[in-house]
């Protein structure tokens, strides 16, 4: 997260600029994120893992190792993003964005409606079809907004939602718990590092962005989050929300909102902070607390 942000390249760091603030904008995203983890959850839509080995029949330690090889993959493009700015290869940063801006939505929709076709079992492919031009049109749009710099923040902002959803609904449907707690817990981490010392920061300095404190409370404040933040909120509350039902979901939701509040208490502190750790942690506490309370309850019954 960041405040008075007035990026030039917007291509490098894509965010949700908003005076509003941050629980009212994240409230709905991730009200939908949870509903979609919940639909993939009462139809039983989900038959795939993205697991590189074999997922939970290879065990707790396989998952663990799927989990660090996501985050690493994070590390490593972050690490090459740094290196393309510090040796002047903008030109070359923008196509390599702009071939993963195209073809993320593209190959995410795509793989929602493989999944709902593989569902349905009828021999036709009219949802991998329909979701894969939905995906090509936001994968336009997303190179016009982004790297061209066409059309206002409105536009930016709902790509960045839509994106959000699409993409970290993804993470959360169909990765193990011992893979999903792996990724988010490290690069939960990794965005401390990143906002303060590595890649984000540098890449703020790069673009000439600014973020100093705000004090002033007549001051209107603007504040940002980036599409990373998006994603992973999205994937906690889908996770939460497929693996464990709709009011574990809230919880996870709850927790999650305070934790942003929290941060954006902080943003307007210090300039900058990193907005995953502090709302992530909270809301696996709560989701923890929710599912003790919910075993409880169920002991009872029973």
């Amino acid at each position: 997260m960041s405040s008075n942000e007035k990026p030039p390249f917007r291509f490098l760091l894509m965010t949700y600029q908003t005076t509003q603030p941050l629980f009212l904008v994240l409230l709905p995203f991730l009200i939908i994120s949870s509903i979609v983890g919940w639909i993939y959850k009462y139809y039983e839509i989900i038959t795939l893992d993205l697991s590189f080995f074999v997922g939970g029949e290879e065990g707790v330690s396989f998952q663990i190792i799927d989990g660090i090889i996501f985050v690493s993959v994070a590390v490593l493009s972050s690490v090459f993003i740094v290196l393309t700015l510090k040796y002047n290869l903008e030109r070359f940063l923008t196509i390599f964005f702009s071939i993963g801006l195209f073809l993320s939505p593209i190959s995410i929709l795509w793989l929602h409606g493989y999944l709902i076709d593989l569902y349905l079992k009828n021999g036709q492919y009219w949802f991998e079809i329909s979701f894969t031009l939905v995906g090509l049109i936001t994968g336009i749009l997303t190179l016009l907004v982004f790297v061209f710099n066409k059309g206002n923040r409105h536009s930016r902002n709902s790509l960045v939602v839509f994106l959000g959803i699409i993409l970290g609904s993804v993470f959360g449907l169909l990765l193990s718990l011992a893979t999903f707690l792996t990724l988010i817990i490290l690069i939960s981490i990794f965005d401390i590092y990143s906002v303060f010392k590595g890649p984000i920061n540098k890449m703020f300095q790069k673009a000439n962005m600014s973020y100093s404190p705000i004090r002033n409370p007549l001051v209107k404040k603007e504040t940002a989050i980036g599409l990373g933040d998006f994603i992973f909120y999205s994937s906690l509350v889908t996770f939460a929300a497929t693996n464990f039902g709709l009011a574990i979901g809230f919880a996870s939701i709850v927790g999650l909102l305070l934790g942003v509040i929290f941060t954006e208490r902080l943003l307007m502190r210090f300039g900058k902070f990193p907005g995953l750790p502090l709302p992530i942690f909270l809301s696996l506490a709560f989701l923890g607390f929710g599912w003790l309370i919910s075993n409880y309850l169920s002991s009872l019954i029973i």
